[in-house]
């Protein structure tokens, strides 16, 4: 039995095979993309901390005087969350620098927890916590930042 390469039935196979291959050189170069992109995020997010922390040292060394005279503010915290996303909201009347969360499994199921962030009174910072059959959702979290030598508990709101 002879193989006849002037077929069109090779023809196609021919064109199906290069057809996979610059398929599969797509995903991979998209699937690479994905990967940047998260890095850039989080390193935007980064900056972004970074910015509003130097803005809020900046704002708290230009008023030292008028703090000395008046009294010191408080940094308070609540806890919300919607599915997933969880916001962890400055309700106090003082800015907190290097707010960060943790605590037993945060880092195991949370996705863009704060690690040093600046937060303004009223202010919020967001992220995300999903439990799996692996590892499930932490009861509670603490909250740390500059100046407040414990770390504060908040439990972790029910589903809704």
């Amino acid at each position: 039995m002879t193989i006849d390469w002037s077929d069109p039935a090779w023809v196609a196979i021919a064109v199906a095979v290069g057809a996979a291959l610059v398929s599969l050189g797509a995903l991979v170069v998209a699937w690479r993309g994905l990967k940047w992109q998260k890095k850039a995020a989080l390193a935007a997010d980064r900056s972004a901390n970074a910015a509003e922390t130097a803005t809020a040292l900046q704002t708290l060394e230009a008023g030292r005087s008028a703090r000395d005279a008046a009294p010191e503010g408080r940094v308070e915290w609540t806890l919300d969350r919607s599915r997933d996303r969880f916001t962890l909201r400055n309700t106090g009347t003082a800015i907190a620098t290097g707010v960060s969360v943790g605590g037993p499994g945060v880092a195991q199921v949370g996705t863009q927890v704060p690690q040093d962030a600046a937060v303004r009174p009223g202010a919020s910072v967001s992220f995300m916590m999903a439990g799996s059959l692996a590892d499930r959702l932490p009861d509670e979290i603490e909250v740390t930042w500059h100046g407040h030598p414990d770390p504060v508990i908040l439990p972790v709101p029910s589903r809704e």
